[in-house]
């Protein structure tokens, strides 16, 4: 069996957010439970797998490869030579990156300069929607973007990209992004790896979960509320919850006070949602360019919830407009005050769109498909 590798070094504390790092992980444990045709191993540190415990995940010891953090000024050189060590010692013939930071790019440059019959190939998992948007800005954002990514683009012999985002291929593609000329895979499918009770007593709860950021944009969520409240629209049977963290909490707290929305909305943030969407029964997402594939919207989905999202991206494979939930027809406040105020005013609506949320999660957006479509991947990646 041909061993592979995902590397997660690095990881802060994730009790606010962190999909991307929860997802791999998640997939990682069950991937092991399956009947895999690669072996998997995770390269990680201590701190790393301390931060992934203390929200349930990577608890097993099978498959988890320990290298050290340094904080000397040979850092990059030592845990560069820890993590080829631990490449050699394994034989891993594919190493995978499954969220890119700065932080990988001395490591990867001394992995992609090991002699052939030594050196794994070199994936690249793309999770960021933004690039296509902003990698070519000059100014804030894309300035970033590119300061994080251009060096990685320009001077590592990358074998394969892998990216949940078409756009992300085509744009990559028609600007030759990526010096290497990799093989881009576009996948489809995503999975929830939680399991939640369906059967559950749901409460008249409206839930957004995310990190509070200006790409999430959380206040217009606020804002939403504040417009239903003036419209008038009856709003004593139920409450709506924020949870994460953010540079943008302090700003909602804010203007929750200042529009006096404190009695029907709560802000704060809790490390595993499993019963919070167990219990609610609409989710909102409010991010910008994409909903694909949004972890919190596929637990939500996973346990019952009706959507009311921003119809960007990919949203499609997620919602179905009027099946599982409502898209806004204007993508704005106003938009979204209305889609929850129609979702509201028509409790009929829940029931068949909370089924067809669990449906799409139990046909569609599987470990199973997930798992193939990340084989396929793995395979025409090591034989190319």
């Amino acid at each position: 069996m041909t061993n592979v590798a995902f590397l997660f070094t690095g990881i802060g504390d994730l009790s606010g957010g962190g999909g991307a790092e929860r997802f791999f992980s998640d997939f990682f444990d069950e991937y092991l439970n399956s009947k895999p045709k690669y072996n998997l191993f995770l390269i990680s540190d201590k701190s790393s797998l301390q931060n992934f415990n203390a929200i349930g995940n990577l608890k097993r010891k099978k498959n988890i490869l320990l290298s050290r953090v340094f904080s000397n000024r040979f850092k990059d050189v030592l845990e560069s030579l820890q993590i080829i060590g631990l490449i050699i010692r394994y034989k891993i013939k594919l190493i995978q990156i499954p969220l890119y930071r700065v932080q990988y790019y001395p490591i990867l440059k001394r992995i992609d300069d090991l002699p052939a019959f030594i050196r794994p190939k070199i994936v690249i998992t793309i999770v960021d929607s933004f690039i296509p948007y902003y990698y070519f800005d000059d100014k804030g954002r894309g300035y970033n973007y590119k300061n994080v990514y251009g060096s990685l683009f320009d001077s590592i012999q990358i074998d394969s990209v892998i990216s949940w985002y078409e756009l992300f291929k085509e744009f990559s593609q028609k600007n030759e992004l990526i010096k290497s000329k990799p093989q881009i895979f576009a996948i489809t499918s995503r999975y929830c790896g939680k399991i939640f009770n369906t059967s559950v007593a749901k409460k008249n709860h409206i839930i957004f979960a995310s990190r509070l950021t200006i790409a999430k944009r959380p206040i217009l969520f606020v804002e939403a509320i504040r417009i239903l409240k003036e419209r008038g629209v009856n709003l004593s049977d139920w409450h709506f919850y924020i949870f994460g963290k953010g540079n943008q909490e302090e700003e909602v707290k804010l203007k929750a006070e200042a529009y006096h929305l404190t009695d029907v909305l709560s802000i704060g943030h809790h490390p595993n949602l499993t019963e919070i969407f167990s219990k609610s029964k609409c989710f909102v997402s409010t991010q910008d360019f994409e909903n694909f594939p949004s972890l919190s919207m596929n637990e939500a989905m996973a346990s019952g919830n009706a959507i009311i999202s921003r119809n960007v991206g990919q949203t499609h494979l997620f919602v179905k407009d009027m099946v599982n939930g409502i898209l806004l027809k204007q993508d704005n406040e106003n938009g979204l005050a209305d889609a929850i105020e129609y979702y509201i005013s028509h409790p009929e609506i829940h029931s068949g769109m909370a089924q067809q949320s669990i449906k799409l999660t139990e046909e569609v957006h599987t470990f199973n498909n997930f798992k193939n479509q990340t084989e396929s991947f793995w395979q025409k990646t090591l034989h190319s």
